[in-house]
């Protein structure tokens, strides 16, 4: 009876041990087919979003090249009326038209440092808001036709 009994256990933990390997071969078949699927899906959601950046990023070069050649064919600038005059108050004798920036015709135009910084601080203005709408438009994903 003793040797019937330790057969049915050796028996007993052959079939478990049976089962046990073929539930683990099932459960890593079927994570492997899941993996692999799972790669396919990141590869297509990648080249959809590939896609998707290149349309925006094309729309985000289109606009700041607008603002670029708008820039680039700008007037000087010219000083505001608040600050139209380039020196030191005119004398009490002067009249309006002999003083001032009035006799300097060109005197009422901005250094062209200054008309520079302000049209770089224009164009990173421009910039950053280019950046924000494309950073919608990626996120929406449908803002522009996508």
């Amino acid at each position: 009876m003793l040797y019937q009994r330790a057969q049915g256990v050796a028996q007993g933990r052959a079939a478990v041990q049976a089962l046990w390997n073929t539930d683990k071969k099932t459960r890593a078949a079927a994570e492997t087919k899941a993996v692999a699927q799972r790669a396919a899906e990141n590869l297509a959601q990648a080249r959809q979003q590939a896609v998707k950046a290149a349309a925006i990023n094309k729309v985000y070069d289109d606009e700041i090249n607008d603002v670029r050649a708008r820039l680039a064919v700008v007037e000087r600038m010219r000083k505001p009326a608040f600050c139209a005059s380039t020196g030191p108050a005119a004398p009490a004798g002067a009249g309006g038209a002999e003083g001032g920036a009035a006799a300097d015709p060109a005197g009422g135009l901005l250094p062209d440092a200054v008309a520079r910084d302000i049209q770089a601080l224009i164009l990173q203005t421009e910039e950053v808001a280019a950046t924000g709408r494309a950073c919608q438009a990626f996120v929406r994903g449908s803002s522009i036709g996508l």
